[in-house]
């Protein structure tokens, strides 16, 4: 029996890998070719397959990964953890990606807070790798302390009542609730990954040793200016670009994001050179 084709939603394994991963995707450029690798941890409930829009606009030269958390895609059978064991499966993958090139973290969303604390757990000078930066998108600062009154997944089993508190923070896109049967699929990912979150606030300390970099929609009203502005204090080198959209950029604008990143090169070029001064 000839074996059965490929997923479309699975990327060719780059030359240089035997098989693929099952805790990320690639795509891109080779592992010991590559100028630049990337790791993107999706936001609450998104597999792998939701970094590969956003690849396809980078550089030719960088090697992009996309996280898989448990729960979902070919670790369907996994348990979501709390957010320590969400943290930690984030940090195994930033050990275990191949190649030997500069690490951009891009963390969107709740993502974003699996990737900061997992460079934070780890150390950047205990990674075996160079860490060029981190990439926050979408996801308001750790110093935002939840609205007074909001109401929290954990105390509730009502299926309404999920739904109306994940479409209060974007957590549901419009063209995931009009598929009922995938939402059914995918939804108790969705939930265990922002129940892991969702009170989560953190002081400054310990700061990033290297660039930060927020991107935001124009458009995005959980992540209005005030909401955003505590991140300047998360690290010594920190920029902020807005661009035309809402609060699913990964998914929505994967162009735009993919450009703004690529255009703050720079900004982690500086860091790595002040590393290997």
């Amino acid at each position: 029996m000839s074996p059965s084709p490929p997923s479309p939603l699975t990327p060719p394994t780059p030359p240089g890998l035997s098989s693929p991963p099952r805790n990320f995707t690639l795509r891109g450029a080779a592992p010991e070719a590559a100028a630049l690798r990337v790791l993107v941890v999706p936001h609450a409930g998104a597999g792998a397959a939701s970094g590969l829009p956003f690849a396809e606009h980078t550089p030719p030269d960088w090697l992009v990964a996309t996280a898989r958390l448990p729960g979902r895609e070919s670790r369907i059978r996994e348990p979501v953890p709390d957010l320590p064991g969400l943290v930690a499966d984030v940090a195994a993958t930033l050990r275990s990606l191949p190649g030997t090139a500069p690490l951009l973290v891009v963390g969107v969303c709740s993502g974003a807070v699996l990737a900061l604390e997992a460079l934070r757990r780890e150390g950047l000078t205990q990674l075996p790798l160079p860490v060029a930066g981190l990439v926050v998108v979408s996801q308001w600062a750790p110093t935002e302390r939840p609205a007074p009154g909001h109401r929290l997944l954990r105390n509730t089993e009502d299926r309404t009542e999920v739904l109306e508190i994940l479409r209060e923070f974007g957590g549901i896109p419009q063209s995931l609730a009009e598929l009922p049967e995938m939402l059914d699929l995918v939804l108790p990912a969705i939930v265990a990954d922002w129940t892991a979150v969702e009170d989560y606030t953190s002081g400054t300390a310990p700061r990033l040793d290297c660039p930060l970099l927020t991107v935001f929609g124009d458009e995005d009203e959980l992540c209005t200016e005030q909401r955003t502005d505590g991140w300047a204090e998360f690290a010594d080198d920190v920029r902020t670009v807005w661009l035309p959209g809402g609060h699913m950029l990964l998914t929505e604008e994967p162009k735009a994001l993919a450009g703004a990143v690529a255009a703050q090169l720079p900004l982690f070029v500086s860091r790595l050179r002040a590393v290997h001064a």
